[in-house]
C-alpha cells in the first residue's frame, strides 16, 4: 500500500504461464506433440493441419496477479485451470478470497472459464455481453457480481488504466500497470498469435485498421514490458 503522496505501484506476478497443447488423431492413434511454447506451438500446429486429417489445440492464457491498492486476477484462463489457480495462489500466501477483483481482457472462454473458482467481482467491458460468444461464459459470470466498463478507457484503481482496445474482438480491454520498474502493458490476444506483425506495426487480415490503432495505444503507454494473451513477455 501507499501513503501520502507515493505513486500507486503494483507488483506484476505471471501466475501460469501460457501453454499450447497441439493433438492430431488418424484411425485410433492419438498423438500429442511434445511442444508446447506459445507461439512456437501454433506455428507447428497451423502446419501439422495440412498434414493430418483430425488436427486440434488446447489453449491456455497467461494468468497474471497483480498486488498492489488492489489484489487483482488478470485472465483465469480456462476451466480446467481453476485447481492449477488456487494452488499458484496459495504458494504466494493467498486464496481465491484474497482477490479483490478479477479482470478479463475479453470473454473468451479460455480467458473467462477460471472465473469459476474465484468469487471476486469481474470486470469486463460492457460490449462483451453483446457478443456471439457470450453464452458460454455468461451463465458462470452471472453467478459473479459484475463490473461492466464503459466508453473507451478509465481507471480501475489508483495506477492501474483500461483502455478499449479492439480487433480481436470488439470489447477486448487492454490494463496499463504501473510498477516500481516502469509501466507494464497488459494486451490479451491484441497481439498474437505471433509478435512479428506488432513489432513491424503492419498488421494484416479483415480489421487490420483496427488492431493498428489498438497497437498504436499500447504503445502510447510507452510500456516497459508487455505481456500478451499467449506470448511470453517481451519489452517493446
Amino acid at each position: 500500500m501507499t501513503t501520502g503522496d507515493e505513486p500507486a505501484t503494483y507488483q506484476v506476478d505471471l501466475l501460469i504461464p501460457t501453454a499450447r497443447f497441439v493433438f492430431s488423431v488418424e484411425g485410433d492413434a492419438v498423438d500429442v506433440l511434445p511442444e508446447h511454447r506459445s507461439p512456437e506451438a501454433f506455428v507447428e500446429y497451423r502446419e501439422l493441419r495440412e498434414r493430418r486429417p483430425v488436427v486440434g489445440m488446447t489453449t491456455f492464457p497467461n494468468t497474471i496477479l497483480l498486488r498492489g491498492p488492489r489484489t487483482i486476477l488478470v485472465d483465469p484462463g480456462l476451466p480446467l485451470q481453476n485447481d492449477p489457480a488456487l494452488r499458484a495462489l496459495e504458494a504466494r500466501g493467498l486464496s481465491s478470497a484474497d482477490v479483490d477483483l478479477v479482470v478479463l481482457t475479453h470473454a473468451h472462454l479460455d480467458h473467462a472459464g477460471g472465473c469459476a473458482s474465484v468469487p471476486a467481482p469481474v470486470a469486463v467491458h460492457e460490449l462483451e455481453t453483446a457478443s456471439a460468444y457470450w453464452p458460454l461464459v455468461g451463465g458462470l459470470l452471472g453467478l459473479l457480481p459484475l463490473e461492466l466498463l464503459s466508453g473507451d478507457a478509465g481507471e480501475l484503481a489508483p495506477g492501474l488504466e483500461w483502455a478499449l482496445t479492439p480487433g480481436h474482438c470488439d470489447g477486448h480491454i487492454s490494463l496499463a500497470v504501473d510498477t516500481a520498474e516502469g509501466r507494464v502493458v497488459l494486451c490479451g490476444d491484441t497481439i498474437g498469435p505471433g509478435r512479428d506483425e506488432f513489432d513491424a506495426m503492419a498488421p494484416s487480415g479483415p480489421v487490420a485498421g483496427a488492431v493498428l490503432a489498438s497497437w498504436r495505444r499500447i504503445r502510447a503507454w510507452e510500456p516497459a514490458l508487455i505481456i500478451a494473451g499467449h506470448l511470453p513477455p517481451f519489452a517493446p
